[in-house]
């Protein structure tokens, strides 16, 4: 039985893909342009997709969770349930930044809960506590580097 493997470098994210689809990683680093590096929470099926940081009380200063989804979509997100302001970056396949969103409040627990929606299609979306993509200097074109075992797809 042969199993065909494709190998390459996009941007500056490394990745391997094969026939089968190989789980996706729990924890991830992300490194971002300014060189500092953040251990990111990998929600890779819908229902961690759907909880993301929904009930948590603290995101941590060097913390996130990483979003990854099988196809580039303009992936709309909301802060139903949240109880901390968030910055939210969207990347490409390549881990470029295509959009952010920063300082988004919780919801009221009453009321509307609108929908985020970025200009751009994107594949992956990482959440931070908020202002960090300002400390940060986050904005589009930027690309992350983003190291995971087994590497994102």
């Amino acid at each position: 039985m042969t199993k065909s493997l494709r190998c390459g470098l996009l941007g500056v994210v490394a990745f391997c893909a094969t026939a089968r689809a190989a789980p996706a990683p729990r924890w991830a680093v992300a490194v971002l342009p300014s060189g500092h590096q953040y251990s990111l929470e990998v929600a890779a099926d819908a229902s961690s997709r759907a909880r993301g940081y929904m009930g948590r009380a603290v995101v941590g200063p060097r913390e996130g969770m990483l979003f990854v989804f099988e196809e580039d979509a303009r992936h709309s997100f909301w802060m139903k349930n949240c109880k901390v302001a968030l910055d939210i970056v969207w990347l490409d396949a390549n881990a470029r930044v295509v959009w952010v969103e920063a300082n988004r409040a919780p919801c009221p627990t009453e009321g509307e809960c609108p929908s985020i929606v970025p200009a751009d299609t994107a594949r992956y979306v990482v959440e931070f506590a908020a202002g960090t993509a300002a400390a940060e200097s986050v904005k589009p074109g930027d690309t992350f580097v983003v190291l995971s075992d087994p590497p994102l797809r």
